[in-house]
């Protein structure tokens, strides 16, 4: 692959994990509906993008004419398969997934199972051109629930990992890249302790080059990072991203001064409270020390009897990329963040990571920014992504249409 060329619109993919695809069959649907939907309205012929695969499609597709038929899907609907989501394994849209998204963690030798066989399908599936994918996984576990012995289970399981993508590369030719996905309230979460995590990495596992990062946008918003430097930080410690993930935060800014002002912000903001996901909130207090919910309404509480002492919440909420204001001025989404993010890369431009937007929770959006029909989601899928190119041909990023394979992790 060439450098300092950008991307081609068809190389700016989303992530599937906003459609409801437990099974085969709903993933195959899936692609028939939806992701020809969003393609076709971008008027592409072809489109990589970043597939959610559960752990229950992925034990399917390994028959192999359930995964030749799927192959042939994958080439009759244009999607040029270069990234998975690894991440949720199980049901991601019914019910309350909260933290048992992080389930099972790296610890556990089912996160493996799952892990080797999207690796397998993955190999298979990469575009002729195309000699490396990726895929984004679990940070090794919840932070809440981990513990040295769980640390030490995970990194076992993560060497077994890379050992069986070096011996997939040998067979194939194909490179698979499995990005840790910092997340807030996971083991990573922070720069500073990817940093350290791949540093010990890079000296104890001779299979190394296997493992990489997923630099996800919302998520180092919400932890007051400026993605330009912690970018920067990554890179020059020599940390292999792999992955960025396009998505935005919901940010409040609450009026100190006005009692009535504020009540009003946190009443606005209880909107976004929902029983799917965790909604982690991050804040500085006035000493600029990070303080930490679980999820918004004990961030709400908090706020409500310590009025003034929070200027500004960060709110894990994946909200869409082209969001400035969301019902009230005090409520936005982190386009700060996403700006800093392709400000480096206009800046860099040896480095060519994948790029998917991840906007999953168009479905839990309060009711008067949701999506009404299945129709209109795809549009606004559609829109983020024109947003996305948009800020690349800002910054002469944005290429010809042209068939390229990414290089490797850097």
């Amino acid at each position: 692959m060439s450098t300092g060329k950008g991307w081609a619109a068809a190389q700016v993919g989303y992530c599937s994990n906003v459609h409801p695809t437990h099974d085969l069959a709903r993933l195959k649907a899936s692609i028939d509906q939806h992701f020809q939907g969003v393609r076709t309205q971008r008027g592409l012929q072809e489109q990589d993008s970043g597939l959610w695969i559960s752990a229950l499609a992925a034990s399917a597709l390994q028959q192999t004419s359930a995964r030749s038929e799927f192959l042939s899907l994958l080439q009759r609907s244009g999607l040029r398969l270069t990234s998975l989501n690894g991440f949720p394994y199980g049901q991601f849209h019914e019910g309350a997934v909260k933290a048992a998204v992080y389930l099972p963690s790296w610890a556990e030798p089912k996160r493996l199972a799952y892990s080797l066989e999207l690796a397998q399908i993955l190999a298979q599936a990469l575009p002729a051109d195309c000699q490396q994918g990726v895929i984004s996984t679990v940070p090794l576990g919840y932070a809440a629930t981990w513990s040295p012995t769980l640390q030490q289970r995970a990194e076992f399981q993560l060497r077994e990992l890379t050992t069986a993508l070096a011996r997939l590369h040998r067979e194939t030719g194909k490179k698979i890249v499995f990005c840790l996905e910092m997340e807030p309230d996971c083991v990573l979460e922070n720069t500073e302790q990817a940093i350290a995590f791949f540093r010990r990495w890079q000296t104890t596992d001779p299979h190394h080059g296997y493992l990489a990062l997923c630099f996800d946008v919302c998520h180092q918003a919400v932890m007051f990072e400026d993605c330009y430097r912690s970018l920067v930080r990554l890179r020059q410690a020599q940390v292999p991203i792999g992955k960025i993930q396009l998505s935005s935060a919901l940010v409040c800014r609450l009026p100190a001064p006005d009692d009535e002002r504020r009540e009003h912000v946190l009443q606005t903001l209880s909107d976004f409270c929902e029983t799917t996901y965790l909604h982690q909130v991050k804040a500085l207090d006035s000493e600029n020390r990070l303080v930490a919910w679980a999820d918004l309404p004990a961030a709400l509480d908090d706020c409500t009897t310590h009025p003034g002492r929070y200027p500004e919440l960060r709110i894990h909420f994946h909200i869409p990329l082209f969001s400035e204001q969301l019902v009230i001025p005090e409520l936005s989404g982190s386009q700060l963040a996403l700006a800093q993010t392709f400000d480096y890369l206009a800046d860099h431009r040896d480095f060519r990571p994948v790029l998917e937007v991840e906007t999953y929770s168009w479905g839990v959006l309060p009711a008067q920014l949701r999506p009404t029909t299945e129709q209109a989601q795809l549009q606004g899928i559609a829109t983020e992504l024109q947003w996305v190119e948009d800020q690349l041909r800002q910054r002469q990023l944005l290429r010809p249409q042209a068939r390229e394979a990414y290089a490797d992790a850097l």
